[in-house]
């Protein structure tokens, strides 16, 4: 072999999942290299939306900004049965608004997504070796023997302390694993198609058309008059890989009522879907994410948000371990968090596309009249479009159980230990108006300190002071943020009543929810999973940062 060489962690593919672990593991000065068979990014759409909850990740990033200004936010959702309208759903004020700082779907596709992360990764130093296949993974105990070929047909031997398979649903590192991918393959062929229409097609909202042979789905990119089409093949055209300009056209002529014409195709595809998931998320310090653990059908847009979900969720723990501030068990929190939420994923999209693709008699009296009628009152009544909007957009990812998360339980509501974080604003002071998840960003922890709305309880200086020099006692970086009892409106969302401590994770999920009086239990946690700063070095203190100027 030509070369030889040691290093952190290998991440096995480029694609949106991939380049999201390396985007957050570069930032956090991680010795990684990431590799890929491919001769540079897609040039295919491919994954066509991006979620709430995956900007408000992104956003951390500091990339979620420069995607809504180059992508399309989707204003609504129409369905159209049996030629006649069911009715819209305004996907702006459907509920998300006082949820999420995005409170929209964004018609931004992989192909953006892939480069936006690039450029990331760039500009952290780092870079993405192209043309770079995977020919051989030996997992051992304290890291893994990799074989990697070159563009030029140079072999490198590389060991690595930590792998990541982010290579599809072809997954040569969970080949190399030995691990099952169970599930199966739906019996209808499918298309996607980006193509130029004329027709009665809105500038700025999806159409979903049912049909008695299954569904049609038309998508606005941002040029206007550009969509993406995707949905069932008639049996006459399904099996083919490819579907011609012409075809296509034939079977929008043959199922679709309304009468879009195709006036450029300029990419189209026609192939199988499958839903599965692999047995495990990781064995030793070999990781799977994105389509190498789980695979799904497009209905409700979600893989590719997903598998950022899953880079993310594991980047920022791995950033951790690998720079020695984390203790390794942290890691055990992957799989046990990641692995029932892509479930949840795989079996509700699963039933979606069986509800809009199957042919039965039974199941076309309830696609083309009951989901019809059921559209109608969801765009009719808030609470349905509010309930619509959650379930999409991801927001309700939570993490309770985790062998990573602990806390009391609240008492007023609010977020327990594992929740997604709510969103506010504060309402006093010189920060009034200003987005709690502002605050929130990069890559470190944030402890939020709340005082409580009794008045007794106002106001923690001293204790903020103690808890600042307990923070200093470990290597992970945790910034302090001060919530008045001022702020009633955060105190109500966080269902706090007494003062209490709330820490936020890289992720935008509470890992720890306790008492402020008891420093004690919150120290317990915080040894559970990280090193102390004596046993590291090289550590900063950890960070004091007052949102309010009391």
């Amino acid at each position: 072999m030509d070369s030889t060489r040691d290093i952190d962690v290998l991440v096995v593919g480029a694609g949106p999942t991939g380049l999201t672990l390396a985007t957050v593991l570069a930032r956090a000065g991680v010795d990684c290299t990431i590799v890929d068979g491919k001769a540079g990014p897609v040039d295919e759409t491919r994954a066509l939306v991006v979620q709430a909850k995956t900007l408000e990740l992104l956003d951390k990033l500091g990339l979620a900004r420069l995607a809504v200004a180059e992508g399309k936010q989707l204003g609504a959702i129409a369905l159209v049965s049996a030629g006649r309208r069911a009715g819209e759903i305004a996907l702006f004020g459907a509920g998300g608004d006082d949820r999420t700082p995005f409170p929209f779907v964004l018609v931004y596709d992989q192909r953006q997504t892939e480069r936006l992360l690039g450029r990331a990764i760039a500009e952290a130093g780092g870079r993405v070796d192209w043309g770079t296949e995977l020919l051989s993974l030996a997992p051992g105990p304290t890291g893994s023997r990799a074989t990697l070929r070159r563009p030029d047909g140079a072999v490198e031997a590389i060991t690595a302390r930590w792998v990541v398979g982010a290579d599809g649903a072809r997954s040569p590192v969970r080949h190399a694993l030995e691990l099952g991918f169970a599930g199966d393959t739906y019996e209808q062929s499918l298309f996607l198609a980006d193509v130029d229409l004329t027709g009665a097609l809105g500038a700025d909202q999806a159409t979903m058309e049912l049909t008695a042979d299954g569904f049609l789905a038309f998508f606005p990119f941002a040029t206007p008059g550009r969509f993406r089409i995707f949905g069932t093949l008639p049996p006459t055209v399904a099996g083919d890989e490819r579907i011609t300009a012409e075809e296509l056209q034939g079977v929008l002529d043959q199922h679709s009522r309304l009468r879009p014409t195709i006036t450029e195709a300029r990419w189209t595809s026609a192939y199988r879907t499958h839903h599965r998931m692999t047995e495990r998320f990781r064995r030793g310090r070999v990781f799977l994410a994105g389509d190498a653990a789980h695979i799904h059908s497009p209905a409700g847009g979600q893989g590719m948000n997903t598998g950022i979900g899953d880079a993310y969720n594991l980047g920022w723990k791995l950033a951790l371990v690998a720079s020695g501030r984390a203790r390794e068990t942290l890691l055990d929190s992957y799989e046990a968090e990641r692995m029932p939420f892509a479930r949840a994923i795989l079996n509700g999209s699963d039933r979606a596309f069986h509800l809009v693709a199957t042919t039965s008699p039974v199941g076309q009296r309830v696609k083309l009249l009951a989901l019809p009628a059921l559209f109608r009152l969801a765009s009719r009544l808030p609470p349905l479009r509010r309930r619509l909007f959650w379930l999409v957009s991801q927001i309700w990812t939570s993490y309770r159980g985790s062998p990573a998360v602990a806390g009391t339980e609240p008492r007023g509501g609010g977020p327990r230990a594992g929740d997604r974080a709510p969103f506010g604003h504060f309402t006093s002071g010189g920060d009034a108006g200003t987005s709690l998840f502002a605050r929130l960003t990069g890559s470190e922890h944030h402890l939020l300190v709340f005082a409580g709305r009794r008045p007794a309880t106002d106001g923690l200086r001293e204790a903020r002071l103690e808890i600042a020099a307990l923070l200093a006692r470990w290597s992970a970086p945790v910034r302090l943020h001060s919530i008045p009892a001022a702020e009633r409106r955060l105190h109500r969302i966080y269902g706090v009543d007494l003062p209490t401590l709330i820490l936020v994770r890289p992720d935008g999920h509470v890992g720890y929810r306790g008492s402020a009086a008891d420093l004690a239990a919150f120290a317990r946690y915080l040894d559970g999973l990280f090193v102390p700063r004596s046993e590291a070095t090289g550590q900063s203190p950890a960070a004091f940062h007052a949102v309010t100027a009391d």
